[in-house]
């Protein structure tokens, strides 16, 4: 079953979304697009946490 997560369940003003089988690759795709959409170098801890459990 695909995991998703979508920028906006975090509270971002973002309509980017992404799915992977795995929460590992998911999670390696997030951080690619908070690094070349939001500019972040890595994802802040309490954020990182709020993105954890956003995905579904």
């Amino acid at each position: 079953m695909a995991k998703n997560f979508t920028c906006s369940d975090v509270g971002v003003n973002c309509n980017w979304s992404a799915s992977s089988e795995n929460d590992e690759d998911l999670l390696n795709k997030i951080k690619e697009h908070a690094k070349s959409a939001h500019n972040f170098e890595e994802i802040p801890p309490e954020l990182y946490e709020k993105v954890k459990k956003a995905i579904k």
